[in-house]
């Protein structure tokens, strides 16, 4: 499964109890804008550190809460998809 794949899963069976229609654009957003092209057609089982960094480095010095927010959802992605136990973004 690849990360983008491993995200839909993860929106479709979360995004409909999440009450604000702005988290679900801003989780959308995140994933679409900065982690998708990097790490994107990636399985899950073969993200690392390094990849998680190649996506937070870019933005974090000039948008440090959107690279920390980026972070917690591309761990979050990866324990949905059964990464718990060696979870790059942890």
């Amino acid at each position: 499964m690849t990360f983008d794949e491993a995200a839909e899963a993860y929106l479709a069976a979360h995004e409909s109890s999440w009450k604000s229609p702005v988290h679900r654009d801003q989780w959308r957003g995140t994933l679409r804008d900065y982690v998708s092209p990097v790490i994107g057609g990636k399985d899950v089982t073969e993200i690392s550190a390094d990849d998680v960094l190649k996506v937070l480095n870019p933005i974090w010095r000039r948008m440090p809460e959107t690279a920390s927010r980026s972070r917690g959802r591309v761990e979050t992605v990866l324990n949905f998809a059964g990464c718990n136990g060696s979870n790059p973004a942890r």
